[in-house]
């Protein structure tokens, strides 16, 4: 894969609104077998050209569809549908106003699997749970979901997490 080629291919990408994609969506874009698009995405990667977020996700860094908020942004591409994930824990609780102090990742609820991903934007924490429908709110400009403080706090004291940052005013929320 040309560098040209694939900057072409990019912008391309990026009319269209998208400014993420995979090492798969890759070699079928390409027709590259997997040994040569893995040593291509990785010098690429090593130029800037794109930034490796996961592995085999990248984004496009030049790509002026990418959100503001590129650390909620890449949510959808660690955990695509079916899973279902949302904002909550100490993010959600800290949003709210309900935590002392400012979370220093972004985690999230997931019906997918478990996991942290350190990204160029930041950490993302995905809990897992067999929770089916949850209390939360669609956040437009995020395309995310988030939930409501006494969802936030369910969970939180679901998966056992630290409750001694939460403020005392939180205790009057009903789960």
């Amino acid at each position: 894969m040309k560098l040209s080629t694939l900057i072409i291919e990019l912008d391309r990408l990026d009319r269209l609104g998208i400014y993420a994609f995979t090492a798969a969506t890759m070699r079928r874009i390409f027709c590259e077998d997997d040994r040569t698009m893995t040593k291509a995405l990785k010098a690429h990667a090593a130029t800037g050209v794109i930034q490796r977020v996961a592995r085999g996700l990248y984004v496009n860094p030049r790509a002026r569809s990418l959100p503001a908020d590129r650390l909620a942004a890449m949510v959808p591409w660690l955990r695509p549908p079916p899973d279902f994930s949302w904002l909550s824990l100490e993010s959600a609780l800290s949003e709210a106003g309900l935590i002392s102090q400012l979370p220093s990742r972004l985690t999230l609820m997931t019906t997918g699997r478990s996991g942290v991903f350190d990204t160029p934007f930041g950490i993302i924490e995905f809990t897992h749970t067999n929770q089916d429908r949850p209390d939360t709110v669609w956040d437009d400009l995020r395309e995310l979901n988030v939930a409501t403080a006494p969802q936030a706090k369910s969970d939180l004291m679901r998966t056992k997490r630290n409750l001694g940052l939460v403020i005392e005013e939180v205790d009057d929320i009903e789960t």
